[in-house]
């Protein structure tokens, strides 16, 4: 007789494992072996569920076949046009999670190693703010002496945000151990549990953050995040994205702006200042420096613009 266990691991039950206990099982190991954060795990357990939907959630494990991932290929092109990004981000969970099944013997063999399935996306450059928008939002962020907690949380925010180009998910998960005023830097804790520091060294943007923990150590909080609201709970990247947006509105830009535009903003100007690019791999967090490498072509393109415009040529 089976044991009540779901995620029991006996030989027996294994060859009698279904797709959504084994998706479980692959989401517990993501979670508590190689600590990947909630938002992974949902992605992850979002894009298996939608496989699932397609193969059924009680199928069995040992029987799926590179004949079933083309079915479901199709499923997604043809019947559901599903944008390629999409199909793309969820062909690469699914890799995980059958590479995961087949060294824990949950398969027979790895149904991708047959699907030779390759999707080739448009390459597209990064989003990233012009001079005079930036410009236009760095006028924005001055703190004036009558600023409230609300005014000066979220001009620390953005202008730490254009500064230094880190995730919006990095920003409110700083804690206020991660700030050290004396060395001008902040501790980042970014994907894959990497950390960096990322350094405070232009003057208004330090001096806005000193008067930011100032009103942050008045506010009462049960937690020891950087950023809060007024009743102390610690900021959602929902927040952040609602009061940039709105704060972009008031400096008289059109675009929507997005935490990620600052990012690509930041890490142009640093590649068009002279900063090498490796330096700007590790202040980014980027794993890989070809990740870093997309950013020289948006400089090129700008440089280009320039020339064009300077010839008389643009426009």
């Amino acid at each position: 007789m089976l044991g009540g266990n779901l995620l029991s691991t006996s030989p027996y039950h294994e060859a009698l494992m279904t797709l959504t206990e084994s998706k479980i099982k692959f989401l517990r190991h993501c979670g508590l072996a190689i600590n990947l954060s909630e938002n992974t795990l949902r992605a992850y357990g979002g894009d298996i569920d939608d496989m699932l939907g397609y193969l059924g959630q009680r199928r069995g494990m040992k029987s799926i076949k590179t004949d079933h991932l083309r079915g479901y290929l199709a499923e997604m092109r043809e019947h559901r046009n599903l944008k390629e990004t999409t199909i793309k981000r969820r062909l690469a969970s699914l890799k995980l999670f059958f590479k995961w099944a087949n060294r824990e013997h949950l398969l027979a063999n790895d149904p991708f190693e047959s699907l030779n399935e390759r999707i080739r996306l448009p390459r597209r450059l990064p989003r990233a703010l012009d001079r005079s928008d930036s410009q236009a939002l760095r006028r924005q962020l001055a703190i004036g002496p009558t600023s409230d907690f609300d005014e000066c949380r979220t001009k620390t925010m953005t202008h730490l945000l254009l500064d230094t180009g880190i995730r919006v998910g990095e920003l409110v998960a700083i804690s206020l151990k991660d700030v050290s005023l004396s060395s001008s830097s902040i501790l980042i804790h970014g994907k894959g549990n990497r950390q960096r520091l990322v350094y405070l060294l232009e003057k208004p943007l330090y001096r806005k953050l000193q008067k930011y923990l100032a009103y942050r150590h008045r506010v009462a909080s049960t937690n020891d995040r950087l950023f809060v609201s007024g009743s102390g709970a610690p900021l959602s990247t929902a927040t952040v994205r609602k009061e940039l947006n709105a704060l972009s509105h008031t400096a008289g830009i059109a675009r929507h702006v997005t935490p990620h535009m600052l990012r690509h903003t930041c890490a142009t100007q640093w590649l068009e200042a002279g900063l090498d690019i490796r330096y700007v791999q590790k202040l980014l967090g980027h794993q890989s420096i070809s990740t870093t490498e997309i950013y020289t072509h948006v400089s090129d393109q700008g440089l280009r613009e320039a020339l064009l415009r300077a010839s008389g040529r643009g426009g």
